[in-house]
């Protein structure tokens, strides 16, 4: 039987990355959770801004928000705060917590890299 010896902090460097790893995909499943209750009932498959955006976009871009990989935080955010004329209302933090755009942001850039 072969042995590998792991220095301690190399060991400690995994279990940290995996401790980070476990809490992104937490935050990442709160984010899905928080878009299901108040996104999707617009930016769905079908939905009424995702009509919207197919019409925009004709197909250069997924219109389903939830498998764009171009949105940035900053935009996510401005997006979700600011009014949006005519279509998409802001919401404010006591729908929308701080923690659960965060977790949203999170869910969207799922994707990226």
């Amino acid at each position: 039987m072969n042995h590998i010896l792991i220095p301690g902090s190399l060991l400690f460097a995994l279990s940290v990355s995996a401790d980070h790893v476990a809490a992104q995909d937490e935050l990442v499943e709160r984010g899905r959770e928080v878009y299901d209750n108040w996104c999707a009932i617009c930016h769905a498959p079908g939905e009424g801004a995702t009509r919207i955006l197919e019409e925009r976009y004709l197909g250069s871009l997924p219109a389903v928000v939830d498998e764009r990989t171009n949105l940035t935080a900053e935009l996510i955010t401005a997006r979700v705060r600011t009014w949006v004329a005519p279509q998409m209302p802001p919401f404010r933090q006591s729908e929308v917590s701080d923690a659960d755009l965060e977790a949203v942001i999170a869910y969207l850039k799922r994707n990226d890299e």
